[in-house]
């Protein structure tokens, strides 16, 4: 793992080990009484592992609130993002942030209970990795790591994201947006 990766503080429960970045977080109840809030531990913890730097877009935000550095983007206005876009594509240029980070609906019935069009957990790293500088992190909160073969990102640890019984558990994807040229590489390494 390169060093810019941790050039900060581990949050808790968050172990570094052969270059990986794993662990689980029990993060108590949800923030707010919207469904699929993040737990009250989460966002902290999270912004502490993507963001020890620079801007970050927030895609799918719900009722976080914007704050210093961080671009909130979501379809619903009555959640107040920074930026109201419904769309599957992000209304960003290519590269435009230092990391970021999407919780989207996790399956069809979850995006109309949003009233948001669903949106593959690929398409959404795609389209993270698109908008994210070369070296930034990618964050990608869902019930399941996506495949990314594909894409210009590198895995560099999941995190397994816990907040009580008979709840949902959500996994924290980290990636690195990586030059075409070392998407090549791992390509070829199978």
């Amino acid at each position: 793992m390169d060093d810019k990766v941790l050039k900060f503080e581990l949050p808790a429960y968050t172990i570094l080990e052969n270059g990986y970045l794993h662990g689980t977080w029990f993060c108590g109840r949800p923030m707010a009484k919207y469904y699929g809030a993040f737990p009250q531990s989460f966002w902290p913890r999270a912004k502490q592992v993507l963001r020890p730097w620079g801007c970050m877009a927030h895609w799918f935000s719900g009722t976080m609130p914007p704050e210093p550095g961080i671009i909130t983007i979501d379809g619903n206005p009555t959640t107040k993002p920074s930026v109201v876009s419904l769309g599957t594509v992000l209304p960003f240029a290519d590269c435009t942030f230092d990391a970021s980070f999407a919780d989207p609906p996790y399956s069809p019935e979850d995006s109309k209970r949003y009233n948001l069009p669903y949106v593959t957990a690929s398409k959404v790293v795609a389209e993270l990795s698109r908008v994210t500088k070369i070296g930034g992190k990618i964050g990608l909160l869902h019930e399941f790591i996506p495949p990314t073969k594909k894409l210009p990102v590198k895995l560099l640890g999941v995190i397994g994201i816990m907040n009580g019984p008979q709840k949902r558990i959500r996994l924290l994807a980290i990636y690195r947006k990586i030059a075409e040229q070392q998407m090549l590489s791992f390509v070829d390494e199978g």
